[in-house]
């Protein structure tokens, strides 16, 4: 049996490193920035940004694609954005 250079011990106690995010720091803060200024309700036809509308942004400027819930986890909690 082969183990990592950390040995047998960090299979029992070891954590997975899991997925790697697929917004860096300037794709968060592109985004952060976009929903505190709000969308212009002439231009936009709308007075709030749906999680739908981010994510089509996403994926129009940096083509990233995420999933609405991605985005509620990484933006909801920090801003009031309408869930429909």
């Amino acid at each position: 049996m082969r183990f990592d250079a950390r040995g047998p011990g960090d299979l029992v106690d070891g954590k997975a490193p899991g997925n790697v995010c697929k917004l860096s720091i300037h794709h968060r803060e592109a985004l952060l920035a976009l929903v505190e200024s709000g969308p212009i309700p002439a231009v936009h036809r709308v007075v709030r940004r749906r999680l739908k509308d981010l994510v089509q942004w996403l994926w129009d400027e940096f083509r990233i694609e995420v999933s609405e819930t991605t985005l509620e986890h990484r933006t909801v909690k920090r801003t009031h954005i309408r869930q429909p």
